[in-house]
């Protein structure tokens, strides 16, 4: 994953690129538009990039055809560690309603002067309105599901967290957007679901809770880096 700020126009201009800005402009999703998704797929293969399976909210994609730039830092870890020191592009060539398939592959080197050797962590959490907080911490945050305003699934959705559903809703700071919401059952137990899911696991407390989830999730965005 990276920042929404380390997310570069792409303006390179490669055989790659007029296929790129066919889907975009694309007014359906005819036979047309499925032949070039197909081209630009079989073209960014035989161009050496790799395919992986990223979050929309950790890679800031969200259509087919979409793409950007990125300069890979130099403590890059997951998938996309093998373009560190690199200027990568990024296209997006399928969609579900969380996740993304995107292709990745190098236009060229980071310039020196944007090269990242450390990481510097930012936390934000996304705004949550007037419900209340019950937790938070340098990275997580629950707040009770007991306001009206929506809880975005993640920057920019169209769909939102079911608050009728929950009694907590779990945040993330590091990807600003919810990933667990919990529902009380009694003082001694809770069921917890990652977005997106439909398994409940049940926990004693809430402080249990937040560290299996926060530790479920971290170990599915690591599988889906692989």
């Amino acid at each position: 994953m990276f920042e929404i700020s380390d997310k570069l126009i792409d303006n390179i201009r490669d055989d790659i690129f007029p296929i790129l800005r066919l889907l975009e402009n694309r007014v359906c999703w005819d036979a047309n538009a499925k032949s070039s998704l197909r081209g630009l797929i079989e073209l960014l293969k035989s161009n050496g990039y790799i395919t992986f399976v990223g979050h929309v909210n950790r890679y800031h994609l969200t259509r087919v055809g979409e793409s950007c730039l990125y300069d890979v830092p130099k403590f890059r870890k997951g998938v996309l560690k093998i373009f560190r020191g690199k200027r990568i592009r990024i296209v997006c060539v399928s969609s579900g309603r969380y996740d993304r398939r995107l292709m990745a592959g190098v236009v060229g080197d980071t310039p020196v002067h944007k090269i990242k050797s450390r990481e510097h962590l930012k936390y934000v959490f996304p705004d949550i309105g007037d419900h209340e907080i019950e937790y938070i911490g340098r990275r997580f945050m629950v707040v009770r599901s007991h306001g009206k305003a929506p809880i975005d699934l993640y920057q920019g959705a169209a769909d939102q967290i079911d608050l009728n559903a929950c009694d907590f809703i779990l945040l993330d700071g590091k990807e600003c957007c919810p990933i667990a919401t919990f529902k009380l059952h009694s003082d001694t137990e809770i069921s917890a679901r990652l977005v997106g899911s439909a398994t409940d696991e049940r926990f004693a407390n809430l402080q249990d809770a937040i560290k299996g989830m926060a530790s479920k999730h971290k170990r599915i965005g690591l599988s889906h880096q692989r």
